[in-house]
């Protein structure tokens, strides 16, 4: 049976569950190194979580690992420059992991069913203004801690920048969505220094915080609040506070970038600083770390493939494109997820008693990191039962 496998060895590469036809291994994508696409990611969406949950066919797991970091994959798939593909260890190999296609896949299942979110439990509203990337992400991540999120919008329908680019139902699809997440939008409601909703007034009725989210150009409205330089809202680098306590802000208001995965991780910073703020907490305290060591695969030995081994470690294999105007069906998902070498995630004996010996794991292992024991049974009669004399 399974004897160890050196942690020091193991690159995560998912060799060795791929590869276990008893189901003995799991891996831990939570590690120090991060894997390529997630260092590339502006939004850093644990990629290879996600993938390794969904090799297991773990879709709501999956899907709530990709929701903590990115609230509406439909909309990234579709406009994200896919940063994570361009570092991909596979492209090294074959061709990157079609990430934005199992991320469509993914947020379409997302939509299909119930959101598993906490109640409403803390008292008073967070209210953010502006529904495009930032908003609408800063609303979600507010909604994840619990508490009630109030967007203004002062268009007529949310959506903000995606209005312009993408299919009108399927943002209307996913608002649906959000709203039944227990976020509220108010359309049609502009809020500003000239206008019949004023952030002060906000914070006067039961408003916690604000978070101001709209686009670019728009930082003039806001200067009974924030002091405003160069046409942005001048807010404080780390914790995205204005000179108003509780008043925060988040994308193109405050100069950051106008991509929606930078607006994503933008938004993500307001709403942990929102949520210290209301807290009574330093803002600066426990706060995520940023730049995290990267994990470099020896694609070198990872893709020694020969015929004459009963299996191979990564052989090539081709990439699953989503066919047009479609999405893949659950065999293809599964097959392009599989493709995915999980990069710097360790490997797990989750049940090492099932072990039977067969050595796949051993012999797939590009690093020599698993040693099996020669002997688990002295006659295995789950093997040798039928043969003559036993």
């Amino acid at each position: 049976m399974l004897r160890s496998i050196d942690q020091e060895k193991c690159i995560g590469c998912g060799s060795c569950f791929k590869t276990c036809s008893f189901d003995v291994y799991r891996l831990n994508t939570h590690q120090e190194k991060i894997s390529p696409c997630s260092a590339a990611c502006p939004a850093g969406v644990d990629v290879r979580s996600y993938m390794h949950l969904l090799q297991q066919g773990r879709h709501a797991d999956a899907a709530d690992e990709l929701l903590q970091y990115n609230p509406f994959p439909l909309f990234t798939c579709r406009v994200c420059p896919h940063f994570c593909e361009k570092t991909c260890t596979r492209k090294k190999i074959d061709a990157p992991v079609n990430i934005p296609a199992i991320e469509d896949y993914l947020g379409r299942w997302i939509l299909d069913h119930d959101p598993v979110l906490p109640d409403i439990s803390r008292a008073g509203t967070i209210a953010v203004i502006g529904s495009g990337a930032a908003g609408i992400a800063a609303a979600y991540f507010m909604r994840r801690r619990g508490y009630s999120v109030v967007v203004y919008e002062k268009d007529e329908k949310p959506g903000g920048q995606f209005r312009n680019s993408l299919n009108a139902e399927l943002i209307d699809s996913q608002i649906a969505w959000f709203e039944r997440c227990g976020i509220t939008f108010k359309t049609g409601t502009p809020v500003g220094d000239n206008e019949a909703v004023t952030v002060r007034g906000l914070l006067k009725n039961h408003t916690k915080a604000v978070i101001i989210a709209t686009g670019r150009n728009t930082a003039e409205q806001f200067a009974s609040v924030a002091d405003i330089i160069d046409g942005k809202i001048d807010v404080d680098p780390a914790t995205l506070i204005s000179r108003t306590n509780g008043v925060f802000a988040a994308g193109p208001v405050r100069g950051a970038s106008h991509d929606p995965a930078h607006e994503i991780a933008d938004a993500r910073e307001a709403a942990f600083s929102a949520n210290r703020f209301v807290d009574g907490w330093d803002m600066l305290e426990s706060r995520p770390t940023g730049k995290r060591p990267v994990a470099v695969m020896p694609t070198e030995k990872m893709f020694q493939y020969s015929q004459e081994l009963p299996i191979g470690n990564l052989p090539a294999t081709p990439r699953n494109e989503a066919p047009e105007d479609g999405i893949f069906n659950y065999e293809t998902m599964i097959l392009e997820a599989n493709r995915c070498v999980t990069c710097g995630a360790k490997a797990e004996a989750a049940y090492k008693n099932d072990c039977m010996t067969c050595y796949f794991c051993e012999i797939a292992c590009p690093v020599g990191a698993i040693l099996i024991d020669p002997f688990k049974e002295r006659l295995p009669r789950t093997i040798e039962f039928e043969r003559e004399g036993v």
